[in-house]
C-alpha cells in the first residue's frame, strides 16, 4: 500500500508546508525496493531516509534512500539491508518511518509512517 508523505507528520513541524509524496516499499529477503514520489518541496530535496522511530518521534537513520536534488520527482531503487533490520520492519512496519529533507527543513520536510 502507498503511505502518504506530509509535513503535518514532521516532527519537529517543518518551516514550509504545501509538500506531499508517496511512498511503497517491499521487502524480499535482504533486499528493500520501494518507490518514492515527491511534489511541491519547498527547495530541491536533500537526503531521504528510513528511520527508525514511533509517530511524531524523530529517530536515527536505518536505510539511506536515493533522491533526485528536485522539487518534485519519482524514483525506484533498491537497498541492501540486513536480514535483522528485514525481520524487524516486517514485525512491526509502524516503528519507522520515511522522510525527505531540504535545505530549508533540515529536520524533514515530509514524513509518514511505514505501515
Amino acid at each position: 500500500p502507498a503511505i502518504p508523505l506530509t509535513g503535518g507528520q514532521e516532527a519537529p513541524a517543518p518551516n514550509a508546508f504545501g509538500a506531499h509524496g508517496w511512498f511503497s516499499y517491499e521487502i524480499d529477503g535482504t533486499e528493500f525496493c520501494y518507490t518514492l514520489e515527491v511534489e511541491g518541496l519547498s527547495t530541491p530535496a536533500a537526503a531521504a531516509h528510513v528511520h527508525v522511530g514511533e509517530r511524531n518521534v524523530a529517530g536515527p537513520v536505518v536505510i539511506p534512500l536515493d533522491i533526485v536534488s528536485a522539487t518534485s520527482f519519482e524514483i525506484s531503487a533498491c537497498e541492501t539491508i540486513s536480514a535483522m533490520l528485514a525481520s524487524a520492519i516486517e514485525a512491526d512496519p509502524s516503528a519507522y518511518y520515511v522522510n525527505v529533507h531540504t535545505p530549508t527543513n533540515q529536520p524533514g520536510e515530509i514524513r509518514g509512517q511505514l505501515k
